[in-house]
């Protein structure tokens, strides 16, 4: 007898989720801290104003164009209290104290920062996203919650997070923080290929019983430079260097099972979801006809149906595969945010700002994110939809041959073939299934704290629409 589909489950208290930003508050605020000083020792290098990149320039004329513009952003950094651990030192100095300095944050990070690694004594300490640390707290004030959902704000990051990834995180001079060379200028224990590193990817990404090292695990050459990666772009989209093996299909020509789609964990697991919902509130319910962009040909079909959601870590494989056996209808990047996250999980939140903005808002975010979209006709299942989500400072949602141009009708799909990938990095994944389709999740599915990653191409789901 078929098991129906669990009720909605609430996602834990998740605190630092993915490891994109440290558990330890005060490892952001040194990075931030160690930023500015190096922003006011270019100050006095330089003989006059210190030129913007051409993508920051335009920021900043945009904003200073518009008196609401500029208010809002001056006040976002107003907003931040002026109290630990939101300013910068005891004496209540708040961690960015000018427009200015913000926009040279931007500039120093998009010229000439690449994610570092950080472990101090048994903490494992990521700053994974330069900019979201720079903006971790104004984001959560009231101001920052309305800037960042501005279309016009939003298409200027994403002339500058675009820049960033393809004149720095895509070329050589990104690759030093993998694994310095004399001369680099990068401490070993920043490295992400360091000894500290390594142990914790291979701990991340190594089933139950296994022992690989990364080497063995990944593509990749430890006897030249940096691994032989040519960025830190190219190590983070890295590939497993035994795929079948590693990451065997299960049940792949079982058309009844679901695999899962990305390496993640487990956020939240919801039935019955709405067409219009108050996503922007503290339990976060879908909406589903604003998470599909409100298509009109494909999103209507999941009113009434199920969510699973799920996210990528800092550590983890990046790319997307497709979890059935079928034809690709439709594929398409939605253009969205990058840093707005809801007051809930802001400084009006009476508990304080989630320190990890927007970790704790993947649920919001998937509504309004730049974020990859696909309609698939899988065999027996019936129609699915996958969304993948960047977040923050992910970039970039990249859809592959054959499906980043699909002839009419569609494009055949296999179980465990790739779709895409996000670039610097992942960050959540949805998959949605049509109201009526009878499913039963796995019980690692289930949302909870301290959780494994789910590996990619493992079983998900298992659907029973064809039951008596």
């Amino acid at each position: 007898m078929a098991t129906k589909t669990p009720l909605p489950i609430r996602q834990p208290p998740f605190r630092r989720i993915g490891h994109w930003l440290p558990e330890n508050n005060d490892v952001v605020v040194d990075w931030l801290r160690n930023l500015l000083k190096e922003i006011e020792k270019d100050k006095k290098k330089a003989k006059g104003p210190i030129k913007l990149s051409a993508e920051v320039q335009d920021l900043k004329d945009h904003i200073e164009s518009s008196a609401e513009l500029r208010m809002l952003a001056q006040s976002m950094l107003d907003e931040v209290p002026d109290k630990p651990p939101y300013n910068e030192d005891p004496v209540g100095n708040q961690q960015i104290k000018s427009l200015e300095d913000l926009y040279l944050c931007f500039n120093k990070v998009m010229t000439s920062k690449a994610p570092i690694w950080r472990k101090i004594e048994y903490d494992v300490g990521l700053v994974g996203f330069p900019f979201n640390a720079v903006l971790d707290w104004p984001m959560a004030t009231p101001s920052g919650y309305a800037f960042f959902l501005k279309p016009d704000i939003n298409e200027k990051f994403k002339a500058i997070l675009d820049t960033w990834k393809v004149d720095f995180l895509q070329t050589l001079a990104s690759a030093k923080v993998l694994l310095p060379k004399p001369g680099d200028g990068i401490p070993l224990d920043e490295a992400w290929l360091s000894p500290e590193s390594r142990e914790y990817i291979e701990k991340d990404t190594n089933r139950e019983g296994e022992n690989y090292k990364f080497e063995e695990l990944f593509v990749c050459d430890p006897e030249k430079d940096y691994w032989n990666f040519k960025s830190w772009d190219d190590f983070f989209i890295r590939k497993f260097r035994e795929y079948d093996t590693i990451r065997p299909i299960a049940y792949e020509n079982n058309d009844d099972w679901i695999i899962n789609s990305c390496e993640s964990k487990p956020f939240s697991l919801q039935a019955k979801v709405k067409d219009y919902d108050k996503f922007w509130l503290k339990g976060q319910p879908y909406s589903v006809l604003d998470m599909l962009n409100d298509n009109k040909d494909y999103a209507p079909d999941f009113v009434g149906g199920t969510v699973y959601q799920a996210f990528l870590s800092a550590t983890s494989y990046h790319r997307w595969d497709s979890p059935v056996n079928g034809t690709v209808l439709h594929a398409e990047v939605i253009p969205g945010t990058y840093f707005a996250a809801p007051s809930v999980t802001g400084f009006l939140n009476p508990d304080g700002p989630d320190p990890a903005s927007p970790d704790l808002a993947q649920g919001y975010i998937t509504h309004f994110a730049t974020r990859a979209v696909f309609y698939i006709d899988a065999k027996k299942i019936g129609l699915i939809a996958l969304l993948y989500v960047g977040m923050a400072d992910v970039s970039s949602c990249e859809i592959v041959a054959p499906f980043n141009d699909l002839p009419a009708g569609g494009a055949p799909v296999k179980k465990g073939e790739e779709l895409g990938m996000f670039h610097h990095g992942g960050s959540t994944y949805c998959l949605l299934l049509p109201e009526g389709t009878k499913a039963t999740f796995i019980p690692e599915a289930t949302p909870r704290e301290g959780q494994k990653n789910i590996p990619i191409r493992s079983a998900l789901a298992r659907i029973y629409n064809d039951d008596a």
